[in-house]
């Protein structure tokens, strides 16, 4: 600042050109970038901007750019921002992300992210130019038009669609600090993107691309100024989370032309993907539709109720475009307007030269890995993996077509699952907000968080217990894993109150019915709300859960009158439970066709007296074999299902489950050629039921916990006592490892030649013991472990 000072006294040039650069919010100041907790304003000079007003929600003017000048080069350079809907952030012409998909969907009236990108190597002495795109998403969500696909429910409309908020914070060797931020003085005008919407799809106009808009240079005089606008009054958080990237790629397997001018290109993979295309030909304006799905027909042409079509409009120019703000769950993609290379072209319509389906997800690292000797549990760990990381979001989705929606089940009934494959730690502490801001001041929790649908969901599916005990159970499985207290301090008065709530709604001791085990199976019913299990018993058993579970975290924090409290509240439940369920005579529960759900929820949620869980085991394994080993839970009670009989000792049980390949099967699904994991047991392909949906997917949990073996000891957090107790079957060998908070654990065995060897890799402070199948007993050290014993088939 004192060389500011003198400068600005010896050189009146100098003071012109500041006076310049202080009218594009450029100061140089000795302040820190900020830790972006919320606390205080993370911009220091940004003002949020917004375009010219217009009167089409949809269509909106999202090109904004600024040049400013750099006369040293500095030691860092950040780009901080914030674009509502969604942002594709550009400087000096490189693009800075993978995808347009930057800004996370969050309970925008309680919390907004920002997101720092580092720009030190983009950043160059002399002029340089910073570009926004923007786009729509959740934030602005309206009815797109009629014939576009629409999610009904989650509507939500703001008086600003598009806002901006940006700052380029520069860092200088002799320590100053300089900072470019949105302002009036910012430059907008319409772009390419004529259409923006979260499920309807995204058109791109490519005569309204303006070359060269994002870098130095351009001419801009024909541009308007940004609007100046009012700040969101939502807490401004730093993502910490990794961000949306580009995977892997696929090009088509085949392309066919099932009606004349329609060509549908049908690739490998379900996944979610933005369509990448390159063309050349044409003339400009010509216009291909681009029709993407998961369910086509015999005829070799898509159907169902959520076909996405998107529209490209040509320049005329050799070009390649890959969507910018848009994903979307799908396999197939119905071209016309259009036509592959060696296809007839008598009207000289542009020609596809090449296509490909780029799968985007939040870029959680890979933690754990997973192979046996059975091709059935390998390829079905393949399955349930690409539907996990289909619905690897903002939040965690429940498919990434139909609805993109954080419907909270999946959230904690599959969290062990994800942890085994993924480093969920960030994420999950993200989830684990929105539902926070998206708890009512009852204390209930909906659904879906973040809640945009709130209130516009029919009945159950706008409030279920087994939905809302995210809230509880989410931040349990996150702390048992992390062993990090500070998950249950920011979470506790959440957990406490959604338990609370539903005392408040209980009726004569049980919790009010819901969904229950949602997409049960082997009814033969349609699919839809529990139909074996009475949707109040899986209401009270979760209740049970929740009241022990804060009974628990209260004990971890140090809170005594209320563990005492919640662990009488579990006693009660338990005795309201059995009032109601349990035969007094036969120590049975009552079900209502199948007991596999209603006994997995009672054991796992210890709802019963001890002496009769062996005959609720038995019940369960009775009713598999008379169903020739078909299990019957959904949505909710798989998990459970899994849970009591691995923790009772009956993993043989569950290896002869999952071996099946008839319809109802893991097995039957890969048969009918899926890739994806599907929402029903049996694959239904009638164009309405997803095709990519994680929920049914807990057999992740049993294969690295039991088959090969690594789980926690019970009742320890953090991954400081650990079991190696591989429970084999009839397979041959398998391998997993995984980096746990306290490090990398490996469990390999093999049976050969009569023996089973156990090789194990442990990390340094961890207290760890291996189970073998024979149910002996040993101490592991740290680091390489090999043990043997006698195996006989």
């Amino acid at each position: 600042m004192n060389m500011l000072i003198r400068f600005l006294a010896t050189s009146a040039s100098a003071l012109a050109v500041l006076l310049t650069l202080s009218a594009e919010t450029d100061q140089t100041r000795n302040a820190p970038i900020g830790d972006g907790t919320g606390a205080v304003n993370p911009f220091v000079v940004a003002r949020w901007i917004a375009p010219p007003p217009t009167p089409d929600p949809l269509v909106r003017w999202p090109l904004f750019r600024k040049e400013f000048a750099v006369h040293a080069q500095p030691r860092t350079a950040t780009l901080r921002i914030v674009g509502l809907g969604d942002y594709d952030p550009r400087l000096n012409g490189q693009r800075l992300a993978d995808t347009g998909i930057n800004q996370p969907w969050s309970q925008y009236e309680d919390t907004i992210y920002f997101r720092d990108f580092d720009v030190t190597r983009q950043i160059r002495i002399g002029t340089n130019c910073v570009g926004v795109m923007l786009a729509n998403s959740f934030w602005h969500n309206p009815n797109p038009p009629l014939g576009r696909y629409n999610k009904d429910g989650p509507q939500r409309t703001v008086a600003e669609p598009l806002l901006l908020c940006a700052e380029i914070v520069l860092q200088f060797p002799d320590g100053t600090v300089r900072r470019v931020g949105t302002d009036e003085s910012w430059r907008c005008a319409p772009g390419p993107i004529v259409f923006s919407h979260i499920y309807a799809g995204e058109d791109f106009d490519a005569r309204q691309h303006p070359d060269g808009w994002d870098d130095v240079g351009f001419d801009d005089s024909g541009w308007h100024r940004a609007r100046a606008n009012k700040a969101p009054g939502a807490a401004l958080i730093r993502q910490q989370w990794p961000p949306f990237r580009a995977h892997e790629r696929f090009t088509p397997e085949s392309i066919k032309e099932p009606s004349p001018g329609v060509y549908l290109y049908s690739f490998r993979q379900n996944c979610s993907a933005q369509l990448r295309v390159e063309l050349t030909g044409g003339k400009p304006g010509d216009r291909i539709t681009f029709k993407c799905g998961e369910h086509k027909n015999d005829r070799d042409r898509l159907f169902g109720g959520y076909v996405v079509g998107c529209e490209f409009v040509t320049d005329g120019r050799e070009q390649s475009h890959q969507w910018i703000s848009f994903y979307l769950g799908m396999q197939f993609v119905e071209v016309t307007g259009a036509v592959p290379p060696d296809a007839p072209n008598p009207m000289n319509l542009p020609v596809i030269r090449s296509m490909e389906l780029v799968h985007v997800r939040t870029a959680l690292p890979e933690t754990g890995s997973f192979v046996s000797s059975s091709d059935l549990l390998n390829r079905t760990h393949r399955l349930i993996d690409w539907a996990m990381r289909a619905n690897t979001s903002h939040v965690l989705t429940d498919c990434p077509h139909r609805e993109k929606l954080g419907w909270l089940e999946c959230a904690y009934l599959l969290a062990p699952s994800f942890q085994y494959r993924y480093d969920c730690r960030d994420w999950f502490d993200k989830i684990l907000r929105d539902i926070r801001d998206a708890q009512e001041p009852s204390g209930r929790v909906l659904t879906v968080a973040p809640s945009y649908p709130a209130g516009r969901f029919p009945g159950p599916f706008n409030w279920t217990v087994e939905w809302g005990a995210a809230s509880v159970l989410l931040p349990r499985h996150q702390y048992e894993w992390t062993g990090d207290l500070r998950v249950l301090r920011e979470n506790f008065d959440m957990m406490r109150r959604f338990v609370d709530y539903i005392q408040t709604e209980a009726k004569d001791g049980l919790a009010p019915a819901g969904l229950g085990d949602w997409y049960d199976y082997g009814h033969g019913q349609p699919p839809g709300p529990s139909r074996f299990t009475p949707t109040q018993l899986s209401a009270t058993a979760t209740w049970a859960l929740c009241a022990r579970t804060v009974s628990h975290a209260a004990e971890a924090l140090g809170l005594p009158d209320d563990a005492r409290r919640y662990r009488e509240l579990h006693a009660r439940i338990a005795k309201d439970f059995q009032r109601h369920y349990r035969d007094p005579a036969t120590g049975k529960l009552k079900h209502l066709g199948s007991p596999q759900c209603a006994n997995a929820m009672a054991l796992c949620a210890d709802l019963v007296p001890s002496a009769d869980r062996a005959t609720l085991v038995a019940d369960i394994i009775a009713d598999l074999e008379k169903r020739g080993w078909q299990q019957t839970p959904g949505d909710v009670g798989h998990v459970y299902f899994i849970r009591a009989l691995a923790e009772a000792g009956r993993s043989d049980v569950l290896h002869r489950v999952y071996s099946r390949d008839g319809l109802g099967s893991y097995g039957g699904i890969l048969k009918k050629g899926l890739t994806a994991l599907p929402e029903t047991w049996d694959a239904m392909m009638d164009g309405y039921q997803s095709l990519n949906h994680c929920m049914l997917g807990h057999a992740i949990e049993w294969f690295y916990a039991y088959v090969a073996g690594i789980r926690q000891q019970p009742g320890t957090v953090g991954w400081k006592n650990i079991v190696i107790g591989p429970n084999p079957g009839p397979l041959d060998h398998a391998e997993a490892s995984l980096i746990t908070p306290a490090g990398r654990v490996v469990s390999l065995w093999r049976i050969q030649d009569g023996e089973f060897r156990l090789e194990t890799e442990i990390p340094g402070g961890v207290d760890a013991t291996a189970i073998l199948p024979s149910g002996q007993t040993q101490s592991l050290k740290p680091g390489r472990n090999i043990i043997t014993e006698p195996r006989k088939r």
